[in-house]
């Protein structure tokens, strides 16, 4: 069996008395698109950070491609494209030259290297501005210039923080679609941090971050169908009166319940069969019940459930 990209056996970092990564167990497989899914501060920077050998662990373990972060930091950069919150990049350079320069910087030679830039630019429609200054350029831009930067050498392992963060749906559909083949055709492992759900829900598998640890792992669809996610529905109808609305909320599986300006039912509810149970209730009290649609997707809210079940009154991780 082919040894995993990324395996780590309880990797922890501490600062101080704070516990930002906490006993991380992780196997990504090889070729796969993965997941870090979670809220602001839940440790997924300081992870990632952790795989790339930036900073030491306190505890436990790490390999990447086959390298110990602890002894062998350089070779893991050196075969990983990366794409934190900063786009590094020069600004006072053209965007050909930056990707000339991060050429030479990989070693490539210059006909590879020049086929390269051309190759890139022109896929991600920035061939005509290859020649203006990054300066000049809106943050959109010098993020996708920046994913470009990460791909030059063709990396064996793609690690993005927040990739669409910025990026209009033309640009985040391509960039979505290349993620993919890269993984699919070419056998490259993309690492993404993300708090998105609906982005998350892409990869082949994720691991749900909270305040440093993994409360929940595998393919998104598995865990989308966990039966403890809430449930947001929108109840349209006539009849929704306050009395009605506290008889909802006094259901056990209703979490919460409310009528908008527009005199539609808002209600957060665990599972299917409580919203089945809400809506023969309301109609058994005299309302009219026009029409039920669910406000989010099964990921999104299992997301939610499993962070809010799991919140601790303790320091966020970073």
């Amino acid at each position: 069996m082919p040894s995993p990209a990324i395996l780590t056996e309880q990797l922890t970092r501490t600062v101080g008395a704070r516990t930002i990564v906490d006993r991380i167990d992780l196997s990504v497989s090889a070729g796969v698109m993965f997941g870090l899914l979670g809220p602001m501060g839940a440790g997924k920077t300081t992870l990632i950070r952790l795989l790339l050998g930036l900073v030491e662990p306190t505890r436990g373990a790490a390999w990447v491609l086959g390298y110990n972060v602890r002894t062998n930091a350089d070779s893991i950069r050196a075969h990983t494209g990366v794409v934190l919150q900063s786009p590094g990049l020069y600004e006072n350079l053209t965007a050909f030259e930056n990707l000339e320069l991060f050429g030479r910087i990989w070693h490539l030679p210059a006909t590879e290297r020049n086929e390269r830039i051309r190759a890139l630019l022109r896929h991600h429609g920035l061939w005509e501005r290859r020649n203006e200054r990054v300066a000049n350029w809106s943050p959109r831009m010098q993020h996708k210039l920046a994913i470009l930067r990460a791909l030059m050498h063709r990396p064996k392992l793609l690690i993005l923080d927040e990739p669409t963060a910025g990026l209009d749906s033309v640009d985040r559909e391509l960039l979505r679609a290349d993620l993919t083949a890269l993984a699919r055709q070419e056998g490259v492992t993309v690492l993404i941090a993300t708090h998105d759900p609906a982005e998350a829900a892409l990869c082949d598998e994720i691991a749900i971050l909270h305040q440093g640890r993994i409360i929940a792992a595998g393919p998104p669809h598995a865990i989308a169908c966990a039966p403890a996610a809430r449930r947001r529905v929108m109840i349209t109808g006539q009849g929704f009166t306050a009395e009605l609305v506290d008889l909802v909320q006094s259901r056990q599986d209703v979490t919460h319940a409310a009528i908008d300006e527009q005199g539609r039912l808002l209600i957060e509810v665990s599972g299917e069969a409580a919203c089945a149970a809400v809506v023969n209730l309301l109609v058994e009290s005299g309302a009219d019940v026009d029409s039920v649609v669910r406000c989010d997707d099964n990921l999104a809210a299992i997301y939610r459930t499993l962070v809010e079940e799991t919140h601790e009154a303790r320091p966020a991780a970073r």
